[in-house]
C-alpha cells in the first residue's frame, strides 16, 4: 500500500503497466479514497505541533477532509449517508466529491445566506491527450459556480440516489471504431458531461455565481503516464489526487487571495514529507521523493509573499524549517551511494531535463462554459432519474 501511495503522489520513473497491479486503483478504485484517510491522518498529527501559527482555513481543510473521505469510500457509501451528510452541511462547510466512474468532480458549497453553491469539473484528461504529445497540458480553475434557490433540491432522496449512481456507474464511456463499429473504449477514462452538464442543468432556479464571486485564476498541471496500451485497465495516476489539490488551492485562493499560491504549495510539500517520513518505501523511491520535494522548495524559495499577517509568516517560516529538518533527518547516508548512483543511470535516458518547449496547451472545461448552451435529450434525463 505505502508504495501505491508513493507512485500516486510522487509519479516515479517505474510505474505499474496495469491498474489492477496498483493498490489504490485496482478493481474499481476501491482503495483510493485512502487518500484522503492520509490526509486527515496528516492533519491530525501535525496540528499539535503548528495550532499557534495555523491559519484558520486550515481547519476548514480538515473538516471537509473528514467529511470527504467517509463519503468517498465505496464500501460504506450509501443513499442515507449522502442525504444525512448534506443536511447537515451549515454555512461556510464544503463537500467535494470525485466519481471515478464518470471522471469528474464536484464542489457544493454553503455561502453565509445558508444557500448551496455548486461547481463541477472533467479530472483527467483523455488517453490520446496524454499519450499523443509531451507538450504540457493544464486546466483552469475556478470554473463556474451556481447558487440553488432552493436548498431542498440538493437534500432530496432522489438527488442523494443520483450521487450514489455518480460513484458506482460508468454512464458513457469514449468511443472507438473497431470492425467498422463503434465501441465502448473502457481503457479510457469516461465521458465526464453528465456530471459537467447534466447534473448542473437538471436543478431548477439556478443562477450564475460568477458576478458575485472573486476568486483569483489559477490552473493546474496534468502531470500523468500510461505505461501501456494493451492492458484493459491501464495505469493512470490518481484522479482522487488531482481533485484534492483543486478543492485545497480552491479554498485557498478564496480565503488567502495572492498567498494562496505559496501557502498551498508549502502545505502540499510538508503533505508529501510528511508521507515519505511515515512510510518504509524502497530506497530508490525514497530518493526520487526528496528530490522532488527539494526541487518544490527551491521553487517556493522563489516565490513573492504579498503583505501576510504575523501568524502567516510565521507558518511559512515553521513549514520550511520542519521540511528540511524532516529531509535531514532522512537524507540517504554514504552506505547509500552505490544505490543512488545506479539508480541515476538507469534513469538516465528516461530523463527529460534538457528538453526545453514554450509550447503548452491549455483545456478548458466545458463546466467553465455556459452549462445551458448543450441540451440534454428527455430520454437520458429519463435514464438518470
Amino acid at each position: 500500500m505505502d508504495e501505491s501511495i508513493l507512485n500516486h503522489l510522487f509519479l516515479p520513473h517505474h510505474l505499474p503497466d496495469s491498474a489492477d497491479e496498483d493498490f489504490l486503483i485496482k478493481g474499481k478504485h476501491e482503495n483510493e479514497y485512502k487518500l484522503l484517510e492520509c490526509l486527515n491522518e496528516y492533519f491530525n498529527s501535525v496540528t499539535s505541533a503548528h495550532v499557534p501559527f495555523t491559519p484558520p482555513v486550515f481547519r476548514i481543510f480538515h473538516d471537509t477532509i473528514k467529511r470527504w473521505a467517509v463519503l468517498q469510500n465505496p464500501q460504506n457509501l450509501s443513499v442515507q449517508d449522502i442525504q444525512t451528510t448534506l443536511e447537515k452541511l451549515s454555512t461556510g462547510t464544503l463537500l467535494p466529491l470525485y466519481f471515478h466512474a464518470q471522471n469528474a468532480a464536484i464542489l457544493i458549497e454553503i455561502d453565509e445566506t445558508n444557500q448551496p453553491i455548486v461547481s463541477a469539473w472533467e479530472v483527467l484528461l483523455p488517453n490520446s491527450t496524454i499519450t499523443s504529445s509531451i507538450t504540457r497540458h493544464y486546466s483552469c480553475f475556478p470554473v463556474t459556480t451556481y447558487r440553488l434557490c432552493d436548498r431542498g433540491q440538493l437534500n432530496s432522496k432522489v438527488h442523494c440516489e443520483i450521487l450514489a449512481d455518480f460513484m458506482s456507474n460508468t454512464i458513457e464511456y469514449s468511443k472507438a471504431q473497431k470492425a467498422s463499429r463503434e465501441v465502448d473504449e473502457i481503457r479510457d477514462v469516461p465521458e465526464s458531461h453528465y456530471v459537467c452538464q447534466w447534473w448542473i442543468q437538471h436543478f431548477q432556479e439556478l443562477t450564475d455565481n460568477h458576478a458575485t464571486e472573486i476568486c483569483l485564476p489559477f490552473k493546474k498541471k496534468h502531470r500523468d503516464q500510461i505505461r501501456s496500451h494493451r492492458e484493459l485497465a491501464p495505469f493512470r495516476r490518481s484522479g482522487l489526487w488531482m481533485t484534492i489539490k483543486v478543492v485545497v488551492q480552491t479554498i485557498l485562493t478564496k480565503s488567502l487571495k495572492e498567498n494562496a499560491i505559496i501557502i498551498y504549495k508549502l502545505f502540499v510539500t510538508h503533505f508529501l514529507t510528511y508521507i515519505i517520513c511515515t512510510r518504509t518505501p524502497p530506497v530508490d523511491l525514497l530518493v526520487h521523493s526528496i528530490r522532488k520535494i527539494v526541487r518544490r522548495l527551491n521553487k517556493i524559495d522563489h516565490l513573492p509573499i504579498a503583505s501576510a499577517s504575523e501568524s502567516i509568516n510565521q507558518w511559512i517560516e515553521n513549514t520550511k524549517n520542519d521540511i528540511q529538518d524532516s529531509i535531514n533527518r532522512i537524507f540517504p547516508k554514504s552506505d547509500w551511494q552505490q544505490a543512488v548512483r545506479m539508480n541515476e543511470i538507469r534513469n538516465e535516458d528516461l530523463s527529460m531535463e534538457d528538453f526545453h518547449s514554450d509550447n503548452t496547451t491549455i483545456c478548458k472545461h466545458s463546466c467553465a462554459r455556459c452549462m445551458f448552451q448543450r441540451g440534454f435529450s428527455n430520454e437520458k434525463r429519463h435514464f438518470l432519474k
